[in-house]
């Protein structure tokens, strides 16, 4: 199933929910395959949170209204221009006058689901800043570091200056040089890619194989028992249990969506819009049987992750009954399929357009078969160690087709 991606102007689709009850797997799975980097694909946002966390330190104020608004600031100078799926806020923002501190730090200003929701996990990881929440973040060694940088100096000093209220002569240059379409000043560049990949932690060291492979692993690789050369059996057991678990979960949300199609039917032909769970069982049959052959095929890696909530999901697609699995599916989906009584439903976000069963927090490039598409995270370090490499970053070779 093809991770979908909804305009990020867009309020949040309760679809987006749809989870069931296997986001704290999901993100197991992902980081256990590339830890450490959330959903960052491009390092751009790196600097404006290190930046925008610096100046609340300065302010006094909570790091995330400020994130907020820098994110917003450096978007304005962009949204004019061609599409891209680095950019957000066109629809958003057009016709914005106020480009003041104080007005972009207001709630409802800027997007839903800004980029700096995809670097809470990068920053702390890779020593940028300290603390657990964004609002609370603090300039850690790598921050400072960063901001020393000749680079850094002039923007820090210009948004600082923008923060308390002025406008600065110089802050369009400033804000070019933080466009999420401009090249990542060299220094810079050399400082995220040493925090990313040189470390001697557990985190670096996965990353660092991954990233010396070139490319891969595709999902053909991962179907395999031995490893790639460079990557370390624990780590490969990892990939290939996140792998397998992505493919379960998905062939889960099928049953679920043949369920939703026959429902939507229903209604649209006036029938009463419900299943009794037998019927709902015969009418999901050949997604169903998918969905066990899947459990049986692959459900022994998924088990090796050894992770509590996805085995005890694994077991209810092996000893439950078909019934009894539709309901248990059902309660735990509840937004696009629920059951009351014996019966199916559909639930409140029925209809709804499609988002990632993951956390939307990201606009996350075009995948890549070169990399196993159950596990994003792959192709994101390939995107980011690439830009950071001082290449093209292959993520925004088709931004074009993001339109926001």
């Amino acid at each position: 199933m093809p991770w979908g991606i909804l305009a990020p102007d867009t309020v949040v689709s309760q679809r987006r929910q749809q989870n069931l009850g296997l986001a704290a797997a999901v993100r197991h799975f992902n980081d256990r395959a590339v830890p450490g980097i959330g959903g960052m694909w491009f390092p751009m946002p790196i600097l404006w949170s290190v930046l925008a966390i610096s100046i609340a330190e300065e302010l006094g104020v909570p790091a995330l209204p400020v994130g907020n608004a820098v994110e917003a600031r450096v978007m304005l100078e962009v949204i004019a221009g061609p599409q891209d799926r680095r950019v957000r806020g066109a629809r958003k923002m057009q016709g914005l006058k106020d480009s003041s501190f104080h007005n972009l730090r207001r709630r409802g200003t800027y997007v839903v689901q800004p980029i700096r929701m995809a670097m809470v996990q990068p920053l702390v990881a890779l020593g940028f800043v300290q603390g657990s929440r964004y609002g609370a973040f603090r300039i850690h060694s790598a921050g400072r570091e960063l901001l020393e940088l000749n680079a850094m100096k002039e923007p820090r000093r210009l948004l600082g200056a923008w923060a308390h209220g002025r406008q600065p002569h110089g802050l369009k240059e400033a804000l070019t040089v933080l466009s999420p379409v401009g090249a990542v000043p060299e220094a810079v560049r050399k400082l995220i890619l040493a925090r990313l990949l040189d470390g001697n932690d557990p985190g670096s060291t996965r990353r660092r194989a991954l990233a010396r492979l070139g490319t891969g692993p595709s999902s053909a690789h991962l179907d395999q028992e031995t490893a790639l050369a460079g990557l370390a059996p624990d780590h490969w057991s990892d990939l290939r249990a996140g792998a397998a678990f992505m493919d379960i979960r998905d062939a889960a949300l099928s049953v679920l969506d043949q369920l939703e199609q026959h429902l939507l039917k229903l209604r649209d032909d006036n029938q009463p819009v419900r299943l009794s769970e037998a019927d709902a069982a015969e009418v999901a049959a050949e997604p169903l049987k998918q969905l066990r052959d899947l459990a049986s095929a692959k459900g022994a890696l998924v088990d090796q992750g050894n992770v509590e909530t996805s085995r005890r999901f694994i077991a209810e697609i092996r000893n439950l009954s078909d019934q009894q699995l539709i309901q248990r599916l059902a309660e735990r989906d509840s937004t696009v399929i629920c059951q009351r009584e014996g019966h199916i439903f559909l639930g409140p976000a029925a209809s709804e357009l499609r988002g990632s069963s993951e956390t939307q927090d990201e606009n996350r490039p075009p995948q890549d078969e070169a990399f196993a598409p159950q596990l994003f995270r792959l192709h994101n370090l390939h995107c980011l160690v690439t830009e950071l490499s001082g290449k093209v970053n292959p993520g925004s070779r088709d931004a074009g087709s993001e339109a926001v």
